[in-house]
């Protein structure tokens, strides 16, 4: 364990802690590269960055639990946010692993689908930005826009799925791509979920 991160300062904290948003950022946009370019070099480099937030995790949690006092209201607003970033970056991987199936198998999605996901993507990672600017100015019009934009991402993804189901019995999408696709909207969801949860937490 890192001996400066242990022994960090509230600011210094929140300063991690806002970093590691931004590395979540980085790791999506990696991904989403990856995914629009069928690139298995900036998925790779998209792992690389997720290993790096689960070490982050482990030393911000460690210095919150073993360093920091809980009766200061603003860092007990912290407490659970590096995990909740740990779970954005546990989604991303599975959407690597979903990308890598693709590309290695050849397995094409429909110019729809594409659309669809591309438009996700663009959403979750606009979401991840605010969520740092949530953290760094409590921003209440802020804190509001995030959430009622997840509340819309929501909403989407179920449209999205409902169309899918409508294209799959109409015999115009593969199994194979089915599964896939429908497991992405699964972890971006998941993504988004947890980006709501941190607002919540941290913008009361």
């Amino acid at each position: 364990m890192s001996r400066e991160i242990a022994t960090k300062e509230p600011r210094d904290l929140e300063e991690e802690i806002i970093n590691m948003c931004y590395l979540a950022k980085d790791m999506l946009e990696a991904t989403w590269e990856g995914f629009r370019k069928h690139s298995i070099e900036r998925l790779s480099e998209a792992e690389h960055i997720g290993r790096e937030i689960h070490e982050k995790e482990k030393e911000l949690t460690y210095t919150i639990t073993h360093h920091l006092s809980y009766k200061e209201p603003h860092i007990e607003k912290l407490a659970l946010v590096p995990g909740h970033i740990e779970r954005i970056g546990d989604n991303i991987e599975l959407l690597i692993r979903c990308i890598k199936t693709m590309i290695r198998e050849g397995i094409p999605f429909s110019e729809r689908a594409i659309k669809e996901i591309n438009t996700l993507f663009t959403k979750c990672i606009e979401l991840i930005e605010c969520l740092g600017d949530v953290i760094k100015t409590r921003n209440r019009v802020l804190v509001k826009y995030v959430i009622e934009e997840g509340k819309k991402f929501q909403d989407m993804v179920s449209e999205y799925a409902l169309a899918h189901q409508e294209r799959l019995i109409e015999g115009t999408c593969l199994s194979k791509a089915s599964s896939i696709f429908l497991a992405m909207l699964d972890y971006l969801t998941e993504i988004e979920r947890h980006i709501r949860q941190i607002t919540g937490k941290v913008g009361k």
